[in-house]
């Protein structure tokens, strides 16, 4: 199995027993949660603009180069907000970067850990949402 961790995920490491229940699966990182880690540099809180690049160099670390939106991404990024609408939700501007990460593990086949899973409401049907 494969499993998309969603950025707060990257931020705050699942434990090691909801690690251990997936011993199997690999886990990637999105170059989109990426981009979001490094934006934590402008943040004008000093403790976190200084943590930012260090949790950048551990996600790519842990997982290396972040999964891309590219083309694949796009294609699916329609059918993310087209299971949204249906499931009675708007496509409110704050959400667009968690749906655009749905599609990013959607066009890679994985699943989608986070530790919101309020953020993903009405993807059920066409996406694994994996609560941490």
């Amino acid at each position: 199995m494969r499993v998309l961790f969603d950025t707060n995920l990257l931020i705050r490491y699942p434990s090691v027993e909801w690690l251990a229940e997936r011993e199997a699966a690999s886990f990637h990182a999105s170059a989109i949660s990426l981009a979001e880690l490094a934006e934590g540099e402008f943040s004008g809180i000093p403790q976190v603009s200084a943590r930012a690049p260090i949790e950048v160099a551990n996600a790519k670390t842990l997982f290396g180069a972040g999964l891309p939106f590219d083309d694949k991404a796009a294609d699916m990024y329609p059918v993310v907000c087209r299971a949204v609408i249906a499931g009675g939700r708007t496509l409110a501007r704050p959400r667009r970067i968690d749906m655009m990460i749905a599609a990013v593990a959607l066009a890679n086949g994985c699943a989608l850990a986070t530790q919101n899973p309020k953020d993903f409401v009405g993807l059920e049907p066409i996406l694994e949402i994996i609560p941490a």
